[in-house]
């Protein structure tokens, strides 16, 4: 009976977790980069940038706006004098004019046409600057993000190793109680098994924190609820990096901070042009219409005007932005040169720390995991045959297990090697 109410208990554990599992989504990397693109309100807020200063551009051809006045003009404070007045000058009476006008006048000023163009011409590509910063920013996103996919799935297979260690070492403890009824095995032994087995779910609770960690931090970049599980994909990609033949055009094609870079420059060199510009003139026309009082005839006025840029109190603002603009392109120039240079020595780096894990990796599978598996098998092999000790068996067990975590670290150090080659090239 006991027997069957531990199979039931088994069979329902058995089913709730195969549940929970089919429940979670597994997600590959490239579902995840797709969502993130889409998604990502830090990626969005450079759409709506560059649209933004697209939108700006549309009106950059506009003029200023017209005034318009109206009121008094050139009339006596003294409202009498507004009508004719009669005057006796020698005995003759005479009618002198009234003194006074109501004036309406308009006033426009004419904008520079090479002005206008230019100030538009600035302002498009300020735009192209927002969106390749938007896929710089996108490659450090999805570098980080593919980092911790890649470090989901190295838990994972540490998980793996600790679910199987567990299951050896419960057995072995079972075993080992048994034994000590026939003084077959030392109650230390049993101790130290038991310690272990508390090692093995303090080491199950880190990880899996870890797990959650790197999963939340996913679920930010994909803009969704922070408490979704998901799986990953278990298959792990690993590239020939270290065999790759570098050059300068490498870096320079693919990088969007270098092509904002380049962009960057463009804008400056528009908008020197733009200061430049300032040393022409505007034109304006200004007209005006009176309303005379008291009898007098209508007058108007009508009027051309003309600013004057270069004159000395007003030039010296635009002259000096048209050379500020020329060492703000050589800084932008530097820079680029600079980023060029750290990136190329970064990648010669990267690609020796690349060769080098697997080179290690090598030597895991080849020969230190393979022999290690093999001591552990004879040790267990001679505990189960009551020839050899707990003691032997669990320290060859300990040692396999801290082989594997070894193994999948350097598994780890590689994915994360590959993950930042490729946020170098940028490599989506």
């Amino acid at each position: 009976m006991c027997s069957m109410l531990k199979n039931k208990h088994l069979f329902a554990c058995v089913f709730i977790t195969v549940s929970a599992t089919s429940m979670a989504q597994v997600l590959t990397y490239d579902s995840i980069k797709a969502a993130i693109i889409q998604s990502n309100p830090a990626l969005e807020m450079y759409n709506n940038q560059a649209k933004s200063l697209d939108a700006m551009a549309e009106g950059a051809k506009a003029w200023d706006a017209p005034q318009i006045g109206f009121g008094f003009f050139m009339t006596p404070y003294q409202s009498s004098y507004w009508k004719p007045q009669s005057m006796s000058v020698d005995g003759v009476n005479t009618m002198t004019p009234g003194m006074g006008n109501l004036m309406i006048q308009g006033k426009q000023m004419i904008p520079n046409p090479s002005k206008l163009n230019a100030n538009q011409a600035y302002l498009k590509a300020m735009s192209g600057v927002e969106l390749e910063t938007q896929r710089a920013e996108a490659n450090a996103l999805l570098a980080d993000v593919k980092m911790n996919y890649y470090e989901i799935q190295i838990i994972d297979k540490k998980l793996a190793v600790l679910s199987e260690a567990e299951k050896t070492l419960q057995t072995m403890i079972t075993l080992g109680e048994k034994n000590i009824a026939y003084n077959q095995e030392s109650l230390s032994s049993i101790y130290k098994a038991k310690s272990q087995q508390a090692l093995l779910k303090k080491d199950r609770l880190m990880l899996e924190n870890e797990r959650n960690q790197k999963m939340y931090r996913i679920n930010t970049a994909m803009n969704r609820s922070k408490n979704i599980s998901f799986d990953v994909d278990t298959s792990v990609l690993i590239k020939n990096y270290e065999t790759t033949i570098l050059d300068t055009s490498n870096v320079l094609s693919n990088r969007s901070d270098l092509a904002a870079i380049d962009k960057n420059i463009r804008v400056t060199q528009l908008k020197q042009k733009t200061e430049a510009y300032k040393s022409r003139p505007d034109f304006g026309i200004e007209y005006g219409h009176m309303f005379a009082f008291g009898q007098n005839p209508n007058l108007f006025t009508l009027m051309g005007m003309v600013t004057v840029p270069i004159a000395p109190w007003s030039s010296k603002m635009y002259k000096s932005n048209v050379t500020a603009a020329n060492y703000q392109i050589k800084a932008m120039q530097n820079e680029k040169e600079a980023i060029i240079n750290e990136s190329t020595g970064k990648l010669y780096g990267l690609q020796n720390e690349i060769k080098s894990a697997k080179y290690q990796l090598e030597l895991y599978e080849t020969i230190l995991l393979p022999a290690i598996k093999k001591t552990y098998d004879v040790a267990m092999i001679a505990y189960a045959q009551n020839t050899g000790e707990l003691f032997q068996a669990l320290d060859a067990r300990m040692n396999l297990q801290m082989t594997q975590m070894q193994y999948y670290d350097i598994l780890s150090e590689l994915l994360t090697l590959q993950a930042t080659y490729e946020k170098e090239l940028q490599i989506y």
